[in-house]
């Protein structure tokens, strides 16, 4: 018999709390790779906790479920994840995270980085390091970006100098950013790889007709909605990336065409009581409804039975709502951002706005409405077929394999070994 094959241990630095829904696409993304972890590799997660009965602070917890259970390593207590505090959270948590480097991340073969800034602590650390960049950071000069690195975007690409080629790796979810990477780091653009988001086949799939009729009854009573009006359905954070005032001044315009038509808005965030204010003073408090934040087997459930997924994102990577609708059979109207047209096929599933106008946007939602018979179902499945946690992951886990099997060379090139 053959020797069992080394368990890569990779060590994930984040500041969320797992046993928390955020809305938030970084979130998600890190739960979904906890989740579908191989045999061969243990991921453990070092982040913050809200709940230090449950998840104590400095200690290693098991989180998780039944199907998939990892390690868990809170450095800082955060009442409120969802509040914006004037001193970034990144910060807070880099900073927390020196008093507890040493014990949280002992035992990795690979640490790896959803934010470049805790890496900063590992400068001097040999051992290989994979990094995650959610977003073309070039969107530091989109006036939209709600990042706060804007206002020092030089700072920021001076700290890419620093560390990205300390990185041994590093995956991009935009396709555009691997390349500009790889422009401005020539001499290891071998080292920058596209990866895209993924859905999860398990939870997010299409409704047979009848199962469809019972969702929509459902969701309509749940949230005091018409059960035979057209239903828009969008997710994500209510903040200035994804551009929920847009979405609301579009929708004026849909209702003006029809006026039978509800939207349902499911998140949270910064600007919920702006858009509370504005539903009102556009008087569509019976048309616009805020679900707040919910659970992904509860947003399937609502995706299964709406007629369209609107998205008025200012900017974006790879936006795993857009996929997540799209594995539920749902057409999807969206502006024209990110990776959207790797999967949104205008006048097959789906419709992109020509501009980011409120006119733009809701002629691709009254077109989205109008078609949606043709472009729901297998269009939507068929397109999104690929992008699912097995086939994406497949490079990152083999990029863990690889840099795991080399950590002996780079312990003896510091003298560790």
């Amino acid at each position: 018999m053959g020797a069992r094959p080394k368990t890569v241990k990779v060590g994930i630095f984040y500041q969320m709390d797992p046993g928390v829904t955020v809305a938030g696409g970084i979130e998600t993304f890190i739960k979904g790779m906890l989740r579908w972890t191989p045999p061969d590799i243990e991921m453990c997660l070092i982040g913050v906790t809200t709940d230090p009965v449950a998840r104590p602070l400095g200690r290693w917890t098991t989180c998780g479920d039944a199907r998939s259970s990892f390690r868990f390593y809170p450095v800082l207590h955060v009442e409120d994840l969802r509040r914006r505090l004037l001193f970034p959270l990144s910060i807070r948590f880099s900073l927390a995270l020196a008093r507890h480097a040493r014990q949280c991340a002992a035992d990795h073969d690979v640490l790896e980085f959803h934010r470049i800034e805790p890496s900063l602590l590992f400068l001097s650390d040999p051992r290989p390091k994979n990094a995650f960049v959610h977003q073309n950071m070039a969107e530091l000069h989109n006036r939209k970006a709600d990042i706060r690195w804007k206002y020092v975007p030089s700072l920021f690409y001076r700290l890419e100098d620093i560390l990205l080629p300390r990185m041994q790796s590093v995956f991009t979810v935009r396709e555009d950013a691997m390349e500009n990477y790889r422009m401005r780091y020539p001499q290891i653009r071998d080292r920058f790889h596209f990866t895209p988001t993924w859905m999860d086949p398990d939870v997010f799939y299409p409704a047979t007709g009848r199962e469809r009729t019972e969702l929509r009854k459902k969701v309509a009573e749940e949230y005091g909605l018409n059960a035979d009006h057209a239903l828009l359905v969008t997710v994500g954070r209510l903040d200035l990336q994804k551009d929920p005032l847009l979405l609301l001044d579009a929708f004026l315009r849909v209702l003006r065409v029809r006026p039978e038509t509800q939207l349902l808005m499911i998140g949270d965030g910064v600007l919920r009581e702006t858009i509370s204010t504005r539903i009102n003073e556009l008087g569509m408090a019976d048309r616009v409804f805020l679900a707040g934040l919910l659970a992904q087997s509860r947003i399937a459930d609502v995706l299964r039975c709406a007629d369209l997924f609107v998205l008025s994102s200012a900017y974006e990577g790879m936006p795993m709502c857009v996929l997540e609708a799209m594995g539920c059979g749902l057409a999807v109207a969206s502006t024209d951002v990110g990776e959207v047209r790797r999967v949104v096929d205008p006048g097959v599933n789906g419709a992109i706005a020509s501009e980011r106008t409120p006119d733009a946007l809701a002629r691709a939602v009254l077109d989205g409405l109008e078609n949606g018979g043709t472009y729901a179902g297998k269009p939507c499945t068929a397109a999104v077929a690929d992008f699912v946690p097995r086939k994406v992951l497949a490079p990152v886990h083999q990029a863990y394999r690889a840099m795991a099997a080399s950590e002996h060379g780079w312990l003896q090139r510091a003298g560790r070994t």
